[in-house]
Parts: structure tokens; C-alpha cells; sequence
């Protein structure tokens, strides 16, 4: 009897321990997935190279035009750290060595769908609103709106993505857009078996 109790107790703080871990990580459970809190910010793929960053309206044009991934900061965001983390363009998001860390994938539209499904999801996925960076190379609606990249192509030229606006912070919207432009980026972790 007093093995079980033991074994027990053992059982209850490993899972104590692993929620006060998982607050502590940033991540949000919405829909029974896990979410990263916050956006992505890496400036490396999973296998080590390196994401080039594009500082200039130049660069981030010369990056879109021979498909390579990039990523910038978002307009006034400049802090390392910054709850908006980067801004990547569709070819880093979809380039084969991974953008999100080992364990994790980018969101699916299905996974938005779920969570946006949810009442309260989106509230627990602390939405940052940090705007975009449009195929002009300009910063667009920092404060107002967040815009995310989702895993699905849409066609040759265009990707979906999902948009909050602060206005109505518990509607997602799915929009077709330019795989040129700069997007925020939300993980999920990768379920045993994927």
C-alpha cells in the first residue's frame, strides 16, 4: 500500500511539474493542442542555416523574387525578445529544412480553425497585434491587426493566412495572400506520429 501511495505522489508532482513548465514555457492549450504563446522568433531553420534577414525594402524584394526566406522585424519592433517577434515571407515559413524548432510545425489552417472554433481560444493564444510587411516592402497595421501564416499553399503565386483584427479580437478571417509578404507565425507541437 505504501508503494502506490509513493508511486502516486511521484505521479502527482511529475505533473504538477510539467504544467508549472508549461506555463512557464509561454504555450496555450486551445482546442487540445498546444500552442506557442507567443510569435515565432528564430533566425535560424531547424537544421542550423541561417534565415537571412532583410533589412531593406531591397533585400526583402531580391529575397521574394528568387524564393528564399527571410525575415525582418515588424515596424517599431526592433527589441529582441519583442512579443511580435519576426516577420518571415512565405518561403521561409514553407522552405524544407523547418522554420519552427524540432517538436513544433507551423499552424495549419485546419489548427486555426479548431482554435477559432473555440470560445476563448483566441483570448488564451495572447494575439499580439504587430501588423505586416506588405510585397512593397512597407509596414502595415502595427497595433491594429495580427496576420498569421498558416502551412497551406494556395496556388503557385499565394499562400493563406489568418487575420485578428483588434476590433474584433475573437473573429479570425482567412485570407489568400502573397507569398512575398511578412507574416507573423504561431506553432503547434507536433502530435506522436507526425
Amino acid at each position: 500500500m505504501e508503494r502506490y501511495a509513493f508511486r502516486r505522489n511521484v505521479a502527482l508532482r511529475a505533473a504538477v511539474l510539467f504544467f508549472m513548465l508549461l506555463a512557464a514555457s509561454g504555450c496555450a492549450r486551445p482546442s487540445g493542442m498546444l500552442w506557442s504563446a507567443r510569435n515565432l522568433d528564430v533566425d535560424r531553420y531547424r537544421n542550423g542555416d541561417p534565415v537571412p534577414e532583410a533589412r531593406t525594402e531591397e533585400e526583402w524584394h531580391d529575397a521574394a523574387s528568387k524564393g528564399e526566406g527571410a525575415w525582418c522585424r515588424s515596424d517599431g519592433a526592433d527589441a529582441p525578445g519583442s512579443r511580435c517577434g519576426r516577420l518571415y515571407n512565405w518561403y521561409a515559413v514553407h522552405d524544407p529544412r523547418g522554420l519552427a524548432p524540432e517538436g513544433w510545425h507551423v499552424a495549419s489552417g485546419e489548427e486555426w480553425d479548431r482554435a477559432a472554433a473555440e470560445p476563448g481560444a483566441l483570448r488564451r493564444l495572447s494575439i499580439s497585434f504587430c501588423g505586416s510587411r506588405n510585397c512593397l516592402g512597407s509596414f502595415y497595421g502595427a497595433a491594429s491587426s495580427a496576420f498569421f501564416w498558416t502551412a497551406d499553399s494556395s496556388g503557385a503565386f499565394e499562400a493563406w493566412d489568418r487575420e485578428v483584427w483588434r476590433e474584433e479580437p475573437q473573429r479570425i478571417v482567412l485570407v489568400k495572400v502573397a507569398r512575398s509578404l511578412g507574416l507573423s507565425v504561431r506553432c503547434v507541437r507536433d502530435r506522436k506520429g507526425q
